[in-house]
């Protein structure tokens, strides 16, 4: 098996009482089966605070009190059954956020959400958003549209790693390139052997997507989004399109290289699932966009948000959102 992880990856661990946005506030937690019948097993003093902390409904979750705190955080911001029953005890969801898995056929991406504050620290004090591979024992096969569709990923995260054009420059790029794949790919159900060689079209994307009228019709979408915190939906509700660019915005060119190169990593290789490659770098792009509007809107109304504070804001909104994601991605596909 091909497995791949981000560099940075090996060195996360949860920080805890010192993040400030826990994950076990506002969130709806699930219980994995596995982990409800071992609840059910537990024997003392805890089990009776365990069993009624549970909404013990067809799908299992930990019930939330009147601040959306999970009811076994503690005011130490420390987890309670981690405490009591030790780690073994976390449920899945607990043990594995903010940890992405992405498996097609011998092929096997793992990363960190952005949502998390360590991980979106720890992505963005990286010099760059460089892979590890690690060579598994899995020996089963793998289509060759999802070997094609891996090796366009590739291609588009080293692209963004060379600094010798501005990032902008490489976007502008990533996306002719991949249209140009796409096209071909809708009329021959292939991806070109000579892709890397093929000449292509330039669409001048950036320009296109940072027109008023298209941040305009992508502001009053994100507007309608599912938001668990009021105050970002305000904020997208306030927010008028800025001819903004993060250079002009005192933010180093290496913010929106890491973004975009998140976003592939983490959306590109489910073009397997549809064979729609383009609408992910869009997803990709657009995500970078938003995001510099986000900056400009907090700049301009005195906000104190950092540019990291913001990524994880718009990650931990959208994209642990499926219904936003659908919405988005269907308004991609059909806008």
């Amino acid at each position: 098996m091909k497995e791949y992880i981000p560099d940075y990856y090996k060195d996360f661990q949860c920080i805890a009482d010192k993040c400030k946005d826990s994950c076990c506030i506002g969130w709806e937690i699930m219980i994995d089966s596995k982990s409800y019948r071992k609840y059910q097993n537990v024997k003392g003093e805890f089990r009776d605070r365990l069993m009624k902390g549970i909404d013990h409904e067809s799908n299992p979750t930990f019930h939330l009190d009147d601040r959306d705190r999970c009811v076994f955080l503690n005011q130490k911001n420390l987890c309670d059954i981690y405490i009591e029953l030790g780690e073994d005890a976390l449920c899945e969801i607990c043990t594995q956020h903010p940890r992405f898995h992405n498996e097609y056929g011998n092929i096997r991406q793992t990363g960190l959400g952005m949502a998390c504050e360590e991980a979106t620290r720890l992505m963005f004090e990286t010099k760059e958003f460089g892979l590890c591979q690690i060579q598994g024992t899995n020996t089963e096969s793998t289509d060759d549209f999802d070997e094609s569709v891996l090796e366009i990923q590739l291609w588009i995260l080293d692209l963004l790693k060379k600094k010798e054009n501005p990032v902008e420059q490489r976007i502008e790029q990533i996306f002719d390139v991949v249209q140009g794949i796409q096209d071909h790919l809708n009329q021959t159900d292939e991806i070109p052997n000579t892709w890397k060689n093929d000449p292509i079209k330039k669409n001048h994307i950036l320009s296109q997507m940072r027109e008023e009228t298209y941040i305009k019709n992508w502001i009053s979408i994100y507007q309608e989004l599912d938001f668990m915190e009021p105050k970002i939906q305000k904020m997208f509700c306030k927010m008028e399109p800025m001819p903004c660019m993060l250079k002009e915005q005192g933010i180093d060119e290496s913010y929106m290289e890491h973004l975009m190169s998140y976003f592939i990593y983490r959306y590109f290789m489910k073009s397997c699932e549809d064979n729609n490659l383009i609408d992910k770098v869009k997803f990709a792009i657009l995500s970078c966009l938003i995001i510099e509007q986000m900056n400009e809107y907090c700049k301009r109304n005195h906000i104190l948000k950092t540019p990291q504070e913001i990524a994880r804001i718009y990650s931990k909104e959208i994209e642990y959102s499926q219904e936003n994601m659908e919405i988005i991605f269907e308004e991609l596909l059909f806008g």
